[in-house]
This record gives C-alpha cells, sequence and structure tokens, in this order.
C-alpha cells in the first residue's frame, strides 16, 4: 500500500512538471510567429485549461502541505500577463459620459437557416437585441443586407434606430441575397471611412475603419475581422462526431490541423496591416473585431500592442464569444487606447449567430502620453 502511495505521489510530480514545461511553451506562443514555429500555435487552446490544472495542482499539495506547491504557485505568478487574459473577476462602473460600443459578428444571419424567411427571423430578432442594448457605436463583422428595400437591415439601422451614420462596405456580392462585408454604425457624425482588404479570396476578412466626431473630439473606430478558420461540417465531424480511431479520423484530423496553421499564418500577415493601421491613426483609437484567435495567441498579442482589452479592465469569467462546439472561446475583442478607461464588458449570449455580441462601455480619460 505504501508503495502505492509513493508512486501515486510519484505521478503527480511528473505530472506537475509536465504541466509547467506545458504552460512556459504556451506562454511563448503568444510571442512566437506562426510562420516561424506554426507548432506552437496549437498549445493556445491549452492556455485556459492549464489555469485550472495547475490551480488543482495548488489545492492538492496544499493539502498535503507538499512544498511542491511552489511550482505551480510560480508558474502561475510567472504567466500572469497571459492569464488575466483568459480569467476575470471586476465590477462595471457607470457614468453619463460614457459611449457604449458592440461587436458582433452576425453570420450573415444564416445561423438558425437560410432561407428567406430564416434569415428575415434571424434579423428581426438581432434588430430587437440591438435595440435593447442601445450602442452609440456597433461594428458588425460577415454583416450581409440587401440592396435597398423593406428587408434592407441597413436601412433598418439608420431609419428606424436612429442611427446618423452608416459604413458598409460590400466585399462580396450575393446575387439575389445581397451583399456581404463588414460594417460600422454610429450615432455621431462620419467624417471619414476606409477599407483595407486582407485580399483573403472568397471571404469578408477585412479591415474597415471610421472617423467619428464625438463632441469635439475625433476618434477613429476600426472595424477588424481576421482570417478564418474555415472548418466545414465535415471538419467539425472529424473534432467531436467520430469516436473511432479509424485512418478516416486521423486523415480528417491533420486535415484540420493544416486548416488550423494555415489560417494563422495568414493572420500574423494581417496583423501587421492591422498594426499599421492603428500607429497611423492621429486620433484615439476604439478598436472591434472577430480576431478567431484566443487571447493566447500571437495574433492578439501583436493587434493589443499597448492597447486597453474591455475584457482585462473590466470581464468577468472567461468571456467566451464563441456560440459553436468550442464554448470556451473568446474570439472577439473591443480595445482602446489609453485616451480611454473602460467602465464595463458584457456579453450577451443570444444565440443568433454562431457568436455572441460583445457590449463594452468607455469613456474619455486622461490623454495619452
Amino acid at each position: 500500500m505504501r508503495l502505492l502511495a509513493q508512486g501515486f505521489h510519484r505521478l503527480m510530480q511528473l505530472g506537475n512538471i509536465a504541466a509547467a514545461f506545458a504552460s512556459v511553451l504556451t506562454f511563448a506562443a503568444a510571442y512566437v510567429s506562426p510562420e516561424e514555429f506554426w507548432y506552437l500555435f496549437f498549445l493556445t487552446y491549452a492556455a485556459l485549461p492549464l489555469i485550472f490544472v495547475h490551480l488543482a495542482f495548488v489545492a492538492w499539495w496544499t493539502l498535503r502541505r507538499d512544498k511542491f506547491v511552489w511550482l505551480s504557485v510560480l508558474v502561475l505568478v510567472g504567466s500572469y500577463s497571459l492569464n488575466n487574459r483568459l480569467l476575470q473577476f471586476s465590477r462595471a462602473e457607470s457614468t453619463p459620459d460614457q459611449l457604449t460600443v458592440v461587436s458582433y459578428n452576425t453570420g450573415n444571419f444564416i445561423e438558425n437557416g437560410r432561407t428567406t424567411a430564416d434569415v428575415r427571423h434571424t434579423k428581426k430578432e438581432i434588430g430587437k437585441l440591438i435595440g435593447e442594448m442601445r450602442p452609440d457605436i456597433l461594428c458588425f463583422q460577415e454583416y450581409s443586407s440587401k440592396a435597398r428595400g423593406r428587408h434592407d437591415f441597413t436601412d433598418f439601422l439608420l431609419d428606424t434606430l436612429g442611427y446618423k451614420a452608416g459604413y458598409f462596405e460590400k466585399i462580396r456580392d450575393l446575387r439575389h441575397e445581397g451583399f456581404a462585408g463588414m460594417a460600422i454604425f454610429s450615432r455621431y457624425p462620419m467624417i471619414q471611412k476606409r477599407f483595407v482588404p486582407f485580399k483573403s479570396s472568397k471571404t469578408t476578412n477585412a479591415l474597415i475603419y471610421a472617423d467619428l466626431l464625438i463632441g469635439v473630439d475625433t476618434v477613429r473606430v476600426i472595424n477588424i475581422h481576421l482570417q478564418s478558420n474555415r472548418l466545414g461540417h465535415e471538419e467539425y465531424e472529424y473534432v467531436t462526431g467520430i469516436t473511432e480511431n479509424t485512418e478516416e479520423k486521423r486523415r480528417g484530423l491533420l486535415k484540420v490541423m493544416a486548416k488550423l496553421r494555415d489560417a494563422a499564418k495568414e493572420r500574423t500577415v494581417q496583423t501587421l496591416l492591422v498594426e499599421e493601421q492603428i500607429d497611423r491613426s492621429p486620433y484615439p483609437v476604439i478598436l472591434c473585431g472577430d480576431f478567431n484567435d484566443l487571447p493566447s495567441s500571437y495574433a492578439y498579442q501583436k493587434v493589443r500592442g499597448d492597447l486597453q482589452d474591455s475584457f482585462i479592465e473590466k470581464g468577468n469569467g472567461i468571456g467566451n464569444t464563441y456560440a459553436g462546439i468550442f464554448p470556451s472561446f473568446r474570439i472577439d475583442h473591443v480595445f482602446a487606447t489609453g485616451e480611454f478607461e473602460f467602465l464595463s464588458h458584457k456579453v450577451r449570449r443570444e444565440k443568433f449567430s454562431d457568436h455572441y455580441p460583445v457590449i463594452s462601455t468607455l469613456r474619455f480619460n486622461q490623454p495619452a502620453e
């Protein structure tokens, strides 16, 4: 019995060492380009589970009064800058002069059905949701709308919900279904707008921005949609649906990994364009978008740079924004430069898309130095 206990103790120590080593590599993955060491990219998916693994080890060794507890404590402390992107506990604030910003990938309004009736119903429900949230600034990714007419969502936002300005960049022609692209809507005047394509074929991955006149200040709102992983139903089946360890599943999983790897590399290139637009802005910046990547990723690290993350400032829990088969993923973000102070961060878990809308409030703070 004693030998069994000693063996289990040794096994726990080895498991703790392995978890610590994995955490070091995961931390490195946020700073190493997937174009250079693409295999590190896959460790970004382990960052959040590893936090809970180390917390479990801390509890285990503490109960046993074992000095091995310090290994996980040191890992958690040393990787704090990464961990606080993944797990937060904050208190929301409110002021009369706050701005409300929403970032929302609407999935072209087809998540709950592709028929004309289904799309109209989804648009109606999303319209109600936006009416409840009442954002001052609204950034859409995978947005679609008719050119004009009764079922044009753009006209609904401008005419019914009262937005003063709208910028809909029509990236793809859906023929009789209208257009797909990205959009920014504002309750403030829009004095300039620009489209920066990412040159991704058959996708709406791109960057747009609009300069808004808010009182006497001009603010640049950047809306980005980084490279999609483009996993179809078949690929998701290989991840979740096939339980047998067959040659077909192994080939399928390799195909999934290849798609994830290639998308990560494309996002690396796209982040250079995003960085350039942030650096060139003569105005304070609010950045919204669907990154298609986790906060532990290189793409997140590069885009965020010195910007504030609304989740880190005022989020709670894990803040997941993906409504698909990976429910712990936070891939939609709202950032801002130092001229702003975030007051709240919330995710509305209404499943009208495969993403949830992110709602952040912020106000002008002291000028950034």
